[in-house]
């Protein structure tokens, strides 16, 4: 179970199903001759699928890195990962396609194209020198375009809600690689990405009226503000990579629970 990260599974779905349920809101005619609960479901089961094969290569891929920098969870993990990974993470994508090809030819189309980007990910990820955050971030956000495929309707507001969850999660993957990279690259970029998040929220928001957009965008503002202060603050006492890497280990953590703040903007406020 841990090594096809049941916990990003699991809070996929949830976020998938509220975005779903804000597009319908949107357009109640889409929902009405899409197919309606059971395909939803078949849906999200089809992602879940997808993206537990995912998981699964990207272990199988990432044995050797991982056994360096959190060994006694990897010694397990690797044995379960090298034996059984592979078979399982390609039974659970020809059971998924499968799903896809029969929710109709474009879905399947989309689905296959998606699995695919998965495996070369988990292939050349290691291999990707700038962007590799981006790609992962933007692979996370395709099952959200996969509802927007199936009902034929993505609203303006939730587009640029979408490409806001987007940067947050690029943020995220930055401040996670930042705490077991040695130099620690992916940490000042997490702030970027992050502070990119913000103003792209707040200035939507004011431009189109939407307060919730400014919601979202002011604590990940603050945050940025607050570790930048932090930095400052470890660079004039003389400590610098290990307070760093501290420092991305809460960002990972603060972004961690700031998704989960977004999504009940999305729920309550947008």
């Amino acid at each position: 179970m841990l090594a096809v990260r049941w916990y990003n599974i699991a809070f996929l779905s949830v976020a998938q199903g509220v975005f779903l349920w804000k597009l319908v809101q949107s357009n109640p005619e889409a929902w009405a001759s899409s197919g309606g609960w059971p395909v939803a479901v078949l849906l999200l089961l089809i992602n879940a699928l997808l993206v537990s094969g995912g998981s699964l290569i990207n272990n199988f891929y990432d044995a050797e890195h991982d056994l360096i920098h959190r060994p006694w969870r990897t010694l397990f993990e690797r044995t379960v990962v090298r034996k059984y990974g592979i078979p399982l993470a390609f039974s659970f994508w020809f059971f998924g396609l499968g799903l896809a090809w029969h929710l109709g030819t474009r879905m399947g189309l989309f689905f296959a194209v998606y699995a695919a980007l998965l495996w070369i990910y988990s292939h050349k990820r290691r291999t990707l020198q700038r962007g590799a955050h981006a790609v992962a971030a933007g692979l996370a956000f395709l099952p959200f375009l996969s509802c927007s495929l199936w009902l034929r309707t993505l609203p303006w507001n939730l587009l640029v809600y979408g490409l806001v969850l987007l940067l947050i999660e690029t943020s995220r993957q930055a401040a996670k690689a930042a705490q077991t990279d040695p130099e620690v690259r992916g940490y000042r970029e997490s702030l970027l990405v992050l502070f990119a998040a913000a103003a792209a929220s707040v200035l939507s928001g004011a431009w189109w009226g939407q307060p919730g957009m400014i919601l979202i965008g002011f604590p990940a503002g603050t945050a940025v503000a607050f570790l930048r202060y932090l930095e400052r603050t470890s660079y004039v006492n003389g400590v610098h990579e290990p307070v760093k890497a501290q420092h991305a280990r809460n960002l990972d953590t603060f972004l961690k629970v700031y998704m989960i703040f977004s999504m009940g903007v999305l729920v309550f406020v947008l």
